[in-house]
């Protein structure tokens, strides 16, 4: 029997997009008796064996599967050393070479240079070179995050690829061993934004756009320790980090998602937000700016409002809350299509038939 080789990175504690999507692949191919390479620790010697380990692998293996995630290779082959020609020229040879005598799949969660340079964060030109060797491999398939995504890099570099969209988990129900905060007590229509709170991703727009409103605005997630001293109004709520589980049940508990990305920025078009399936798995449907690839998944389903962020201000002074119920009941029904033991499953049971 064919072996089956699992790549990846979990790093316990954070709970980003990535991290959650890493997580749910890396548990799918436990439970298929993959067998799963260890890669990282914070001991730098321990690492360096990992690596040698995988070489080896890698080297010798012929007729068997791999799956590995993008982000997982450059924690194996760290940017600053690819920068080196002749490093990248031999890590890109043995891709290639593994890829000539195996089944190869790379996962891609983000496309590292397009989300910096669009986002205005700092542009390695490195990351390009290094995305562009890795798409050009031959003979290699690949797993995209968003439609939009792999439409994009596939219009480069005509790619044999299929797409699995950012999943979430069942929701996990807790005992009421410590008392809800008294927000989720409100009979107004209660939002929610889950995710990083850091200054830049519309945090600051979102926080105005709910100024002394009767509605109820609650904000769960890291990097959001500046709203302390921002002098949030009554109706806004600041909450903090909490377990992934936990959030998850307590965005149960709220009305409305929140996704305020800005639709005029490229990369928010072409991915497709982790929180999206968050809110939707909890049962809540979610409101949104116009982004291409969540229209893609979700336009006409009746789960989501899609509404330029400049008109979220008409839109909430319009809600009709009466109709919540028979939007839940929609979530609701449809809410195991975005289940990660679903999309994931699916998808393999389907390919492993071809």
């Amino acid at each position: 029997m064919n072996k089956i080789y699992y790549i990846g990175h979990f790093l316990e504690g954070f709970n980003d997009g990535g991290q959650s999507r890493n997580k749910a692949f890396r548990e799918y191919f436990t439970q298929k008796d993959a067998l799963v390479l260890p890669v990282y620790s914070s001991n730098p010697f321990v690492r360096f064996a990992f690596l040698l380990s995988i070489l080896r692998i890698m080297l010798f293996s012929k007729d068997n599967e791999f799956f590995i995630h993008q982000g997982t290779l450059i924690v194996l082959f760290p940017i600053p050393i690819l920068k080196y020609d002749w490093i990248r020229t031999l890590v890109f040879k043995l891709m290639e070479y593994t890829s000539n005598r195996n089944d190869v799949t790379i996962e891609v969660n983000d496309l590292p240079y397009e989300q910096a340079k669009d986002l205005e964060l700092v542009v390695q030109e490195i990351y390009k070179i290094f995305q562009d060797k890795l798409y050009n491999l031959k003979n290699t398939k690949y797993i995209f995050a968003s439609h939009e995504m792999g439409k994009y890099i596939n219009d480069k570099f005509k790619l044999n690829y299929e797409v699995i969209i950012n999943g979430s988990n069942e929701i996990k129900y807790f005992s009421n061993s410590e008392p809800l905060h008294n927000c989720f007590s409100s009979a107004e229509t209660k939002f929610v934004y889950a995710g990083g709170l850091n200054k830049g991703r519309q945090i600051e727009a979102l926080i105005s756009k709910f100024n002394n409103r009767k509605e109820i605005l609650i904000l769960m997630g890291e990097w959001g320790e500046w709203m302390l001293d921002y002098g949030l109004s009554d109706n806004i709520f600041y909450l903090g980090k909490f377990q992934e589980d936990y959030a998850h049940y307590l965005i149960s508990k709220c009305d409305v998602g929140i996704i305020p990305y800005d639709e005029s920025r490229f990369y928010y078009n072409i991915c497709y937000p982790t929180k999206a399936s968050f809110y939707i798995t909890a049962g809540i449907p979610f409101l949104s700016t116009p982004l291409l690839e969540l229209k893609n998944v979700f336009e006409g389903s009746e789960m989501v409002f899609f509404v330029p962020f400049d008109s979220w201000n008409i839109f909430i002074d319009n809600f009709d809350k009466s109709r919540l119920f028979e939007i839940k009941e929609k979530v609701n029904k449809e809410k195991h299509k975005f289940y990660w033991k679903d999309l994931l499953s699916k998808y393999f049971k389907y390919n492993s038939k071809k």
